[in-house]
């Protein structure tokens, strides 16, 4: 919506992986742009991350192969720490904090997975002290690591959060401060310099007393206490948590389940195209494709779509009431 009013575009990812999604973003922004703006729009990406493997990837996938090396030092110590022109004479900047990047006009921001990678605090409620934090100790013999109550400290006031008053002892909960540190920082710069932010992720949005932070190693789900540096952590994201951490001027629109989403943003037009133009052998993996991401038993209902934006701009196409 605030695109077709400006010459440049720019987007920025955080947590862009292996940078499939931004190029698929510039890829159909650098084919379909001039026609939906009147001109070739100039295009900026900023990718907002600290793997050097990923860098890596993502630099031959956006630019091609390049003669530069990022070392991990070079991530950590510089703000800018790559930059190069890549796919549609986009012009690609590597950081390793949002912070870094320049507050230079609107951006939309997109993370897809991003949230439930960052860290969890966990809670319990105990019959002596009230909450107390879930802590990580070790036994005797220093191998093994374990969950505890009992080491942890003075009660944690959370007068605060109206929907935990009156639980009873042993409920648990879980919550992401990092999470919504960078969401008071999205809203920042969307309320300054325009632009919105889409946020794909699994999770709910409502209160859960289940914990979910977890591990997986090898596509199975392990004790996140053990083969400690080889593992995928993961929790699920709290959507209301995220839509209460937003600031003034900016509103939290959804979130929608990503089945209704993409049906809305045209999921079913792409799929004729695609099953008419693929070999027959072939048609069979795009069915099994478009319902993996919609379908209501797998990723349709599993993750949801939210979207921050100006309060002053119109609802974003997909969230109208």
């Amino acid at each position: 919506q605030q695109a077709k009013y400006k010459t440049d575009i720019q987007f920025t990812e955080l947590g862009p992986g292996r940078g499939t999604l931004m190029r698929d973003m510039i890829e159909t922004v650098g084919i379909i742009g001039p026609a939906f703006l009147g001109h070739q729009p100039k295009l900026t990406a900023n990718l907002v991350e600290i793997s050097e493997q990923f860098v890596r990837e993502q630099e031959k996938l956006l630019c091609g192969e390049g003669d530069t090396r990022v070392s991990p030092t070079d991530i950590f110590e510089k703000e800018k720490y790559l930059a190069r022109t890549g796919i549609h004479k986009c012009k690609f900047r590597w950081y390793s904090l949002l912070d870094h990047i320049p507050r230079s006009g609107p951006s939309i921001y997109i993370m897809n997975e991003f949230f439930d990678a960052l860290p969890v605090h966990q809670f319990q409620k105990t019959a002596e002290k009230g909450w107390v934090e879930i802590m990580v100790d070790c036994d005797a013999d220093q191998d093994v690591l374990h969950y505890t109550t009992y080491r942890t400290g003075k009660a944690i006031s959370l007068d605060h959060r109206e929907d935990l008053l009156g639980a009873a002892a042993g409920t648990q909960f879980e919550y992401s401060p990092m999470s919504q540190r960078i969401i008071q920082t999205l809203c920042d710069r969307i309320s300054e310099n325009g632009g919105a932010a889409l946020i794909i992720d699994y999770g709910e949005n409502e209160l859960t007393s289940e914990l979910t932070f977890r591990a997986f190693r090898d596509h199975q789900q392990v004790n996140p206490l053990e083969d400690l540096g080889l593992c995928d952590l993961t929790a699920d994201v709290n959507f209301r948590d995220l839509s209460q951490s937003v600031g003034e001027g900016v509103t939290a629109y959804g979130p929608v389940t990503q089945g209704d989403f993409l049906t809305l943003m045209g999921i079913g037009e792409r799929f004729k195209q695609m099953y008419s133009s693929v070999p027959e052998e072939k048609r069979d993996a795009v069915i099994h494709a478009v319902d993996f991401l919609c379908s209501s038993d797998q990723m349709g209902a599993r993750f949801k779509v939210m979207c921050l934006a100006r309060s002053s701009d119109p609802v974003p196409f997909c969230f109208e009431p």
